[in-house]
């Protein structure tokens, strides 16, 4: 078949062509030649010619997809205002310039580690994201390229053929409209996609726009990061094809760190890695590793009686098992199975015991996705409100979110499936049980889709909202929109809208994003970490991670199979516990559950995350603030992810014109303890993230833009950073006024967190109450539903427990678990916190990007700056800045 990657004109004509037809035709002018308008430059070739310190040129470190995502919004932007923007091309001398700098050949752009060409045919983890036209786009991509795509999936990857196939069908998808709702395409093809947009993109911006010139300069690296001219922050870059070359200073005026997940193998010991393959999931890759060490057959399969570890329990054993299944053909396509595929007969015979999967902690499995949705569709209603979660998030350093509202969130999910506390955390299951039950979970999951096939109107909405009713499900309907910032809500947007009234300065344009980063930046400053620490927090979060990440149902099944089927085993053990004997080709290990040790032919694992292994990065430590001290090359962010000097001089701006969107943004261990500090991005490994705060990032680059035209450029960052203290700035007056009344939402919150943890202890104290199943979703239901009903609670309690047997307290064990309750409420409730509002500078700083609303404000008063300049007369005209009020 013909590849994604070489078909002609794929996506041009669902995507460049699209929006070709939403604007006007496109201006061409002399400069627009191949030459001056060429998108990839060489190192060399763009050094001899880069722009004087009059263009805001922009360099952009690292072009994955967050990078030429960013690219894509601008373009866009300027696009859909194209007469604005050729108006600002009046100016003779007037240009708009960005350069990527990319570590990685041509074919990595726009798609970086996670979706290259070498990604082979692992999953996508997501459906594609509302911004940029995805939807749109992939949609037309999956009905022009449905045979072709499932002719490759069919053979390579059965999973995603089934995914793909599903799109087309009821409850969600038809063949003239497929559902984009689940993701149904290979890393590296969405990758593919990702850069034929980007290119095309380009191609019609420069064909548009004279003055534009977009620069991708690969197989680059930026070496070192000078901001000595603070103005004008300079890179070293090093041509990687030329070990020994000289590195060549380019300048900017802005400069943009998205250096993404550096990778390294997780295995230091040299014996083990020369039987470890940790690279991208590619099945040719794998089956030539294995090939080298001897372990294929004449028909170039895995041999029978080879033995394989695989690394891990989350989201990246699937790649490494559908990696695998290029040398075991583990699956074919079944059209008859629920999942569209099954396990080949051949393989049950031939790999019993092939796969052992090892993870250092027991119990634990990536959750399967039950829901894409982020809306409440559970039985019962939640227990906690958005007022409550707000207010929590307003308190101190914003703690108890990770404390009190999660149990809120997690005893919603115990009320509406009646089931415990325990037993929502799944708590004592081995890690075999654990995969079993989730197994059985995601066939009751598929028995309700399968059953909304046969049905419509409201008949089959309520099969589809059934479908979310099981354990997985609920969880991530309490979770994902708890770390959103709104809490687990029938109505997200009526409840979006009802806090946006209720708290404008605190809440309105911060629901999502900008609210899952805040809530753990709250929680790991330098302050938090040094002194009553955040581990009780981050291991809430990461708890909450794993069912808010979870994986494809139809991909996460397939461990289930092959557990099922005797391929797939699973021990608790360290990889450091891998050993390799001298002159010996197997390793050799023991897990904490075996009563022998083991031999093995090879280890498959998936490459970890090295924060450290940027030299442009470790350049800054001594230029810039860091998050804390022990950690010089971790900086502190402001504002629009700015960083700051350390060297100022008095009345000077600290900011400097230095961005990171990087993988910084995920923080780090603080050294000699057991906290993390900086994690102000907690999302950042996350694509769609990207595309969120672009629209921001375009508003602000475009607010320069239009102060560079009207010849402002002396001062451009520095105004407009200005123009967003001024648009973000909060009198002290109506901030307090705004959240003092959110006491009373905490008091209430805090009160049915503590009336929840009660019934907990006192079921877990009375196996009776235990055994009794529903006791706990009885009594949370009944008096955890409102700030009235904990304390009538202790009040009932109170009067029961002193007089028994009038009540008949004894034998009935409901009776006595909610008399235990409420003893335990009334004992601890003059000690549950009061409501302390953060400072309000602290508040804020956790917020390291601006509400839209504020980016839109910015550039809406930067452009009328720039238009009353250019109707100033020449004569009166004082230079650059000195016609905007500094008082502004």
């Amino acid at each position: 078949m013909t590849s994604i990657a070489n078909t002609p004109g794929l996506h041009p004509t669902q995507s460049i062509q699209s929006i070709q037809s939403d604007f006007t035709t496109a201006t061409t002018s002399s400069d627009a030649t191949a030459g001056s308008k060429k998108l990839h430059v060489s190192l060399e070739e763009f050094a001899a010619r880069q722009p004087n310190s009059q263009v805001n040129h922009r360099i952009i470190v690292g072009a994955g997809p967050r990078g030429t995502a960013q690219v894509c919004e601008d373009l866009l932007f300027m696009l859909e205002h194209k007469k604005d923007f050729l108006k600002l091309g009046q100016n003779k001398d007037y240009r708009m310039e960005t350069t990527l700098i990319e570590r990685k050949p041509k074919d990595w752009v726009a798609r970086g580690n996670g979706w290259g060409p070498d990604q082979g045919v692992g999953t996508v983890n997501t459906s594609p994201e509302k911004a940029q036209k995805h939807k749109e786009r992939l949609s037309a991509l999956y009905k022009e390229f449905r045979a072709e795509l499932g002719s490759k999936y069919a053979e390579k990857n059965p999973i995603a053929h089934a995914a793909l196939e599903t799109a087309f069908k009821a409850p969600e998808g038809t063949d003239d409209a497929p559902t984009t709702g689940r993701a149904a395409l290979t890393r590296a093809d969405q990758g593919q996609e990702e850069l034929d947009h980007f290119t095309d993109l380009c191609k019609l911006a420069h064909e548009t726009f004279p003055f534009l010139k977009i620069n991708v300069i690969t197989e680059a690296s930026v070496d070192k990061i000078d901001i000595s001219d603070a103005a004008n922050p300079k890179v070293l870059v090093r041509n990687v094809k030329q070990p020994g070359s000289s590195a060549v200073e380019l300048s900017a005026r802005g400069l943009v760190l998205n250096t993404g997940t550096t990778v390294k193998n997780p295995i230091s010991d040299t014996e083990v890695q020369k039987l470890t393959f940790a690279k991208p999931m590619n099945q040719e890759d794998l089956n030539e590793f294995l090939g080298a060490k001897g372990l294929l057959d004449a028909e170039g399969e895995l041999k029978q009686g080879a033995k394989v570890l695989v690394g891990g329990t989350g989201l990246s054993l699937y790649d490494q098992l559908i990696a695998l299944h290029g040398s075991m053909k583990l699956m074919e396509v079944d059209e008859q199975s629920p999942f569209g595929y099954k396990l080949t007969d051949a393989a049950k015979a031939k790999y019993q015991g092939a796969l052992t999967v090892v993870s250092f902690t027991g119990g634990k499995w990536i959750s399967p996705r039950h829901t894409n949705s982020a809306e409440w569709t559970q039985e019962k209603k939640p227990l906690g409100t958005a007022e409550e979660l707000h207010a929590m998030y307003l308190h101190q350093d914003g703690q108890e979110v990770y404390k009190s509202f999660a149990k809120l969130a997690i005893a919603s999910v115990a009320t509406t499936l009646r089931m415990t506390i325990d037993e929502v955390h799944q708590t004592g299951l081995t890690t075999e049980a654990l995969l079993a039950a989730q197994g059985d979970s995601t066939l009751k999951h598929m028995d309700k889709l399968t059953q909304a096939t046969r049905l419509t109107g409201p008949a089959r909405e309520q099969a589809l909202k059934e479908a979310t009713w099981t354990l997985e499900g609920a969880r991530r309907q309490a979770y994902l929109p708890m770390i959103l910032g709104y809490g687990p809500t029938e109505n997200p947007d009526e409840t979006i809208a009802r806090m946006t009234e209720l708290a404008p300065l605190t809440f309105k344009g911060r629901a999502g994003y900008l609210m899952e980063r805040a809530q753990p930046a709250g929680v790991t400053t330098s302050e938090v970490a040094r002194g009553r620490g955040n581990k009780e927090e981050m291991d809430v979060l990461t708890t909450l991670t794993n069912d808010i990440t979870a994986s494809p149902f139809r991909v996460h099944y397939f461990a289930v199979m092959l557990k099922e089927a005797g391929i797939l085993d699973y021990q608790r053990g360290s990889y450091g516990d891998f050993k390799v004997k001298p002159g010996d080709n197997q390793i050799e290990f023991k897990g904490r559950d075996m009563a022998a040790s083991a031999k093995f032919d090879v280890f498959v694992v998936s490459p970890t995350f090295d924060r450290k292994a940027e030299p442009a990065l470790q350049s800054l430590a001594g230029q810039v603030v860091p998050v804390d001290e022990s950690l010089p090359d971790l900086p502190a962010l402001t504002g629009n992810r700015l960083m700051t000097r350390v060297k100022v001089e008095a009345g000077e701006d600290a900011r400097v014109p230095v961005q990171d969107f990087g993988y910084n943004g995920a923080g780090a261990a603080l050294p000699g303890t057991r906290s993390k500090v900086g994690l102000v991005s907690y999302d950042v490994n996350n694509r769609d993230s990207a595309y969120d705060v672009s629209p921001g990032l375009t508003l602000r680059r475009m607010a320069q833009e239009h102060l560079y035209a009207a010849k402002l450029s002396g001062a451009a960052f520095e105004e407009v950073e200005r123009l967003y203290d001024k648009h973000a700035k909060v009198a002290p007056a109506a901030f307090k006024a705004e959240v003092g009344p959110f006491s009373d939402a905490f008091d209430s919150g805090e009160k049915k967190a503590a009336f929840v943890t009660a019934i907990d202890d006192a079921i877990k104290q009375d196996p009776a109450a235990l055994n009794k199943g529903d006791t706990f979703a009885v009594l949370a239901d009944l008096f955890a539903r409102s700030k009235l009903g904990p304390d009538t609670a202790g009040v009932v309690a109170k009067y029961m427990a002193d007089n028994p047997a009038k009540f008949g307290v004894e034998g009935d064990e409901r009776m006595r678990a909610f008399v235990a309750a409420g003893i335990e409420y009334n004992s601890k409730k003059d000690e549950l916190p009061k409501f302390e509002p953060a400072d309000q500078q602290k508040l804020f700083a956790r917020s390291v990007d601006y509400p839209l609303h504020v980016h839109q404000a910015v550039y809406e008063e930067a452009k009328q700056i720039a238009e009353d300049r250019r109707n100033e007369p020449k004569i009166r005209r004082r230079p650059n800045f000195d016609t905007i009020s500094r008082g502004a």
